[in-house]
């Protein structure tokens, strides 16, 4: 399978003046993050906010499809350290777009088609790193799929919530830990979970 460049299209302020900005995202295993960055500053001829959004919302949709064949292909061979490398270069790609979106204060652009685990309005990816809940969507920390996936699959087998002690043990997290310190800065608990001061319970947000 051959992973070809990625292009995160900008439009920044130099001088004064708006520019056009390309960054195009290369696979390099040479490099520790295994992918380069090449700048290149162009006159802005009429491009705007939205028609970066347009090209890099069909570059985001590009990546998660890829990041999820080469997560079959880990699946059926865990130990291919060309698989592993392309993972690695394809999710620190998409942490560039993630950011720019952020930046921007623009929503990340659903993925429906790469969205299996659904319970009402509630949606994730396969291993749980990017869910969405109605029409927002969030990529997620490690440790917060893992609270996710648990609650996902208790409300899946019809287990209204859970406490942290029961996420904590199901998820090898700490138990002496607390939810909060797992959503901080942009993403809080409140974005993603509802919770029950009466049985202090956890539960996603399904409706």
């Amino acid at each position: 399978m051959y992973l070809g460049e990625y292009t995160l299209f900008d439009i920044l302020k130099q001088n004064g003046e708006e520019v056009f900005q390309i960054c195009v995202i290369t696979f390099d295993i040479k490099e520790p993050l295994n992918h380069s960055l090449t700048l290149n500053n162009l006159p802005l001829e009429g491009r705007t906010p939205d028609s970066c959004k347009e090209h890099n919302d069909g570059q985001v949709s590009s990546i998660n499809q890829f990041i999820e064949k080469v997560k079959d292909y880990l699946s059926a061979n865990p130990n291919s350290t060309k698989r592993k490398s392309q993972l690695e270069y394809l999710s620190n790609t998409l942490d560039h777009f993630v950011n720019w979106y952020e930046e921007n204060q623009l929503p990340f652009p659903d993925t429906p088609t790469i969205m299996p685990n659904k319970i009402g309005i509630f949606s994730a990816n396969r291993d749980f790193s990017i869910i969405s809940i109605r029409d927002t969507t969030f990529r997620l920390r490690e440790s917060q799929s893992k609270i996710v996936q648990v609650l996902y699959e208790s409300a899946d087998d019809g287990v209204d919530g859970l406490t942290y002690p029961e996420i904590a043990r199901r998820t090898g997290l700490t138990t002496y830990s607390k939810m909060s310190n797992y959503f901080q800065a942009r993403l809080r608990v409140k974005d993603l979970l509802k919770y029950s001061k009466q049985n202090q319970r956890y539960s996603l947000i399904t409706e």
